[in-house]
């Protein structure tokens, strides 16, 4: 099994309770830095993993796949967990780890563990309230978009599909005991429901 295990921004006291339970659990965890290594070695010994600093995708993704390679087979066997900085599943390194992994090796499990983001973070040190919609980007195309509040979905969906959006992932009331996840979507949905869209160019037709 493989872990990817959110840091938050920095502040070691904003790591979750699941984060550090899972850190000292692992068999073995993997950073990809200094500034990640320093806040898990309270829990656990890590190996850090070394990324060179270039937005070089072709050079990036000899040292992904390089990387892998020392993973997947303890992954095979073992609980690996791999711990970034901010959130695994936003702008990390971890996303491209697990993309190889789901490519090559599909028979290691893989899982997340959410944490506090740079967006969030932002938002209390510069002591920010938010309360209507807002763009995050790192000035590449946008492909994915989400929808809090996801009450009116037949409008919304509609809405989405002229923007160029034909995949619909649907959740309701995550990480409680009501929770449902489906592309099944339906014409309305409760208060606590976030809708992701995305703009998939290999998809023909909408779920």
């Amino acid at each position: 099994m493989l872990i990817g295990i959110s840091l938050g921004p920095g502040d070691p006291e904003l790591l979750t309770i699941k984060a550090e339970k899972t850190l000292k659990n692992a068999d073995k965890v993997y950073v990809p830095g200094e500034r990640a290594k320093k806040l898990v070695e309270k829990y656990c010994e890590p190996t850090t993993l070394k990324f060179p600093m270039t937005s070089d995708t072709e050079v990036l993704e000899k040292y992904w796949n390089k990387h892998v390679e020392e993973i997947a087979p303890i992954a095979q066997e073992k609980t690996v967990a791999f711990a970034v900085l901010g959130d695994v599943n936003f702008f990390s390194t971890f996303g491209h780890i697990k993309r190889i992994i789901e490519q090559k090796h599909p028979d290691i499990e893989i899982q997340t563990i959410p944490g506090v983001s740079a967006i969030t973070a932002t938002a209390s040190k510069m002591n920010l309230f938010i309360d209507t919609s807002f763009k995050v980007t790192d000035g590449s195309q946008q492909q994915t978009k989400i929808i809090m509040k996801a009450t009116e979905l037949e409008k919304q969906i509609e809405e989405l599909k002229k923007q160029g959006y034909n995949e619909f992932i649907l959740g309701k009331e995550l990480y409680t005991e009501k929770e449902e996840i489906t592309t099944d979507i339906p014409e309305e949905s409760p208060y606590f429901s976030i809708l992701l869209a995305r703009k998939n160019q290999n998809k023909t037709k909408n779920p």
